[in-house]
């Protein structure tokens, strides 16, 4: 589902919590116009500012529906990609009127979340680290099929994250020992392993892989 246009309202039946005043207030409405205004043209300064500034509409929406750090930071990503996505439709005019548009976003991108994690029916970063199999074990048809289109998955990643991918997601390598083998921080595998998911997440084949792997466990033997 797409999230709705600038300022529209969701027609989900669970609406959003009204913004709490300090949410807005300290905010000169002329600044935004120009920041709104500045961010219509591409400038990233502008972009910049509105998260540092509203980040925390954002983050106060996401986080009275998501507990996961994983979910709160793919949400918020998707909710600020949206905006400058979008901002060619963004009316510096009304700029009283983008702390609420934001939450909606916000919101609605929290839906879409949960909508897919329920189509889904399992958690990426948990699932597909548990399809690698040990020497004693014989692998399943399932197993096959995911671990191929993993490999024309992993074909198509820039160098660095196709390390990383398989160190972590196929190997099953924890953060300090694929840090120390390509040479990078804690926190940039874990920014890894979030762009990693979302891409795999957009990858129909692997997902669908992924799927049918995941529905045959539910079945069991």
């Amino acid at each position: 589902m797409a999230a709705p246009g600038p300022f529209e309202r969701p027609d989900d039946d669970d609406e959003p919590l009204p913004l709490d005043e300090g949410d807005v207030a300290g905010k000169p409405p002329d600044e935004l116009a120009a920041r709104l205004e500045a961010l219509r043209s591409g400038d990233k300064d502008a972009f910049l500012w509105l998260m540092e500034t509203y980040g925390h509409v954002v983050r106060g929406v996401v986080a009275r529906r998501f507990q996961g750090p994983f979910d709160r930071e793919e949400v918020e990503q998707e909710v600020w990609v949206h905006i400058f996505q979008h901002r060619h439709l963004v009316d510096p005019a009304r700029a009283a009127s983008f702390p609420g548009w934001l939450s909606t976003v916000s919101f609605r991108k929290c839906v879409d979340l949960r909508r897919r994690r329920r189509e889904e029916g399992f958690t990426f970063t948990q699932d597909f680290s548990q399809v690698v199999q040990s020497p004693e074990q014989e692998p399943t048809t399932q197993n096959r099929e995911l671990l191929q289109v993993a490999a024309e998955f992993m074909r198509r990643l820039p160098q660095q994250q196709r390390e990383f991918f398989e160190m972590h997601f196929l190997q099953g390598l924890d953060y300090a020992e694929v840090g120390q083998r390509l040479g990078i921080g804690k926190l940039r595998c874990k920014y890894l392993k979030r762009v990693l998911a979302m891409r795999a997440r957009r990858n129909r084949p692997l997902m669908e892989a992924l799927g049918r792997l995941a529905s045959t466990r539910k079945e069991g033997p």
